[in-house]
């Protein structure tokens, strides 16, 4: 697979996700289909990603769809039905073939969707590299059982440069239980999956093991809705690793994170570009930090620019933090007032979304060099809302999809 461009599609509805029994989502080996493909690298890159009008398959997909290749994965984002497709693609002569399978969120509907950039209709620039892509066109058959719907895409124009550099940030690691991803929220898997989901950073929850070890969990205590088990129950904090360890699954059947797995894990394993830790226990401020220095580091070793902030989210661990000997060693993204997000010189700000939009306190920040990040936005018309003011430099979300949805398909240059 190596050799082979991994291909997974993402397309979204404008509006509420149905909250059903969760489903593994496919990720599918395609290797012996695809024998001979090369890859789609370098300035293919920038080919592919655009702003796309659907002329076949309006009906699934709406009018636009936006793509977007970061390297490691080629992903379509529509405003239209909740679907996740997922498989790999590459270059075959003067042709880019894709070969996937699809899921409907919404209910049961799967099938399989092949996809191709024929030589005559741009595939040929692709595969030499030239151009800007503008006009090439992506057609290919969606299969449902026996049924079948021709889906076809011109490229209009490529996504605005001030788009790029958007964060569309996962909360709990990718999306919470409810989101049927077939992952446990904060769990590595869902880490994982998280850039596929449209996601180009995610938040992560700390709490502490009882021997306060530092690990990926949101709750501070343990219920059935995050570890289905009988021998877990009550305070996060009662349980040594090893006993979490031993008798504690998420809900999906991964072990608990430690912090510094998780991190080595989106490290060595994702093309994110920002984690958020969202500390939930002042006891280990000292241990986050220490870990946070440690991975920074071990990152920078790796060639890998990822930003890893400490997150404030409230007076105690504010106080804590003000406290700490490693005051001013790392990057911080503070929760509460400016006032307080001065005084421990934040990189970010981030101020929940029922203040509203704020414009004037949000270019206030910027102005003095700081990021500001909104959360946690879930519904459409409040993400649109918040789009709009353009002022965001990135939106908190469980639905990294349909973000990306809205989010990529709102502007196009040409």
């Amino acid at each position: 697979m190596k050799h082979l461009l991994v291909f997974i599609a993402t397309i979204v509805v404008a509006g509420c996700v149905s909250q059903l029994d969760p489903v593994q989502f496919p990720i599918i080996d395609y290797s012996a289909e695809l024998a001979g493909a090369t890859p789609l690298d370098g300035n293919r890159r920038l080919i592919l990603t655009g702003v796309y009008a659907v002329e076949d398959g309006k009906g699934r997909l709406g009018d636009s769809v936006a793509v977007r290749f970061d390297g490691l994965r080629f992903t379509i984002y529509a405003a239209r039905n909740v679907t996740f497709v997922a498989g790999a693609g590459g270059a075959r002569g003067d042709s880019a073939v894709f070969i996937s399978t699809w899921r409907a969120v919404t209910g049961p509907d799967a099938g399989r969707l092949d996809l191709v950039v024929p030589a005559a209709e741009g595939g040929k620039e692709l595969v030499d590299g030239k151009g800007n892509g503008k006009g090439l066109i992506l057609t290919g058959v969606l299969q449902l059982g026996a049924g079948r719907e021709t889906i076809r895409l011109r490229k209009l124009g490529q996504i605005k440069t001030r788009l790029r550099k958007f964060q569309i940030i996962a909360h709990r690691g990718g999306g919470r239980n409810s989101e049927r991803l077939g992952r446990s929220e904060n769990s590595i898997p869902m880490m994982m999956l998280a850039s596929a989901l449209g996601a180009t950073a995610i938040e992560i929850d700390v709490h502490m093991t009882k021997e306060r070890i530092p690990i990926v969990f949101h709750d501070p205590t343990f219920t059935a809705r995050t570890v289905p088990s009988p021998y877990v129950i009550g305070a996060v904090e009662n349980y040594t690793l090893l006993q979490m360890r031993l008798a504690a699954r998420l809900v999906n059947g991964e072990s608990i994170p430690t912090l510094r797995e998780a991190l080595k894990a989106v490290i060595d394993s994702t093309t994110l570009s920002f984690v958020w830790l969202d500390n939930k226990a002042p006891q280990v401020v000292d241990s986050v930090i220490i870990i946070q220095q440690e991975m920074l580091a071990y990152a920078k070793s790796k060639g890998n620019d990822i930003r890893i902030l400490f997150g404030i989210p409230d007076d105690e661990i504010f106080q804590q933090y003000n406290r700490s000997p490693f005051k001013g060693t790392v990057p911080v993204l503070c929760e509460l007032d400016v006032q307080k997000v001065r005084e421990v010189d934040a990189e970010v700000w981030a101020p929940r979304f029922t203040a509203g939009t704020q414009d004037e306190l949000v270019k206030e920040m910027q102005n003095e060099g700081r990021e500001v990040y909104v959360w946690t936005l879930d519904d459409d018309d409040f993400i649109i809302r918040f789009l709009k003011a353009d002022v965001f430099d990135g939106i908190l979300t469980n639905y990294p999809t349909l973000l990306a949805a809205l989010f990529y398909t709102r502007q196009v240059q040409p």
